[in-house]
């Protein structure tokens, strides 16, 4: 009789469990589905899957601040490409890298060199699996799983945070505004190359504009290890389907 007792009690545990878990589930979808449609609904997400975009500010070079002007092509899931003019002291430097997914190349001052430290490559990969690979609609499929981590301020705004994670590749944590459903901050562990260290790295969205039917980014601030390392203004931005394998090619 006790047995039989532990055993139903164990069974209502397991039912109860199964019914939270369940619930959570459902509850964690709903807030992706409404970033979904706040960010341009399913149609529009699923359709451009490569953008380019124009963007100006500053960027911290080892601890010194800098003006930059910059063009950045992103196909997904694995591609990207930037070219980047940095004004430093007066003086004008153009800096492209681009990773088509295996390699890395970067050209400063006309000199292309490929990057093959495995470090610096693993970095590049996470990145893209972690912000460029995955998707909003992508995150509510297998084998990504999603939990809520409770309510938060970002910026003063009320948010709701989503850890998403897949085998093999690092969580990263996204935030969106109770009241636009948009996402306002993304954050995850990442390489910096300054120091050799993983370091926290925060990705603040502080402002949108609606391009094709689906509101993007306008200014971004990316803080590493606490300190802003890029603060910028996206001054273009175009949604496309597809971008020429060409723009991925050798610098």
């Amino acid at each position: 009789m006790f047995n039989l007792r532990v055993l139903t009690v164990a069974a209502g545990v397991i039912a109860v469990t199964a019914s939270l878990s369940q619930a959570q589930d459902t509850d964690v979808k709903a807030i992706v589905r409404k970033a979904i449609d706040a960010h341009g609904g399913t149609k529009n997400l699923d359709k451009y899957k490569a953008f380019n975009t124009k963007f100006k500010g500053t960027m911290t070079i080892m601890g010194v601040k800098v003006n930059v002007d910059g063009d950045t092509t992103l196909q997904k899931p694995d591609k990207v490409k930037n070219v980047l003019i940095l004004d430093i002291n007066g003086k004008s430097i153009d800096v492209t890298n681009v990773f088509n997914g295996k390699k890395l190349w970067v050209k400063t001052m006309g000199q292309t060199k490929e990057i093959d430290d495995e470090k610096i490559l693993k970095a590049a990969r996470e990145e893209m699996e972690s912000e460029g690979a995955g998707s909003l609609l992508d995150f509510l499929k297998a084998p990504y799983e999603l939990n809520t981590i409770g309510e938060v301020k970002v910026k003063d705004k009320d948010a709701i945070g989503v850890r998403i994670s897949k085998k093999g590749q690092k969580d990263i944590t996204m935030f969106f505004d109770k009241k636009t459903h948009l996402v306002v901050k993304t954050e995850t562990q990442a390489y910096d190359p300054s120091n050799g260290q993983e370091v926290l790295q925060e990705k603040f969205i502080h402002s949108y504009q609606k391009k094709h039917g689906m509101e993007v980014a306008r200014r971004v601030e990316i803080v590493k290890d606490g300190k802003t390392f890029m603060d910028i203004e996206i001054t273009e931005v175009t949604p496309l389907e597809t971008v020429d394998a060409s723009i991925f090619a050798k610098p």
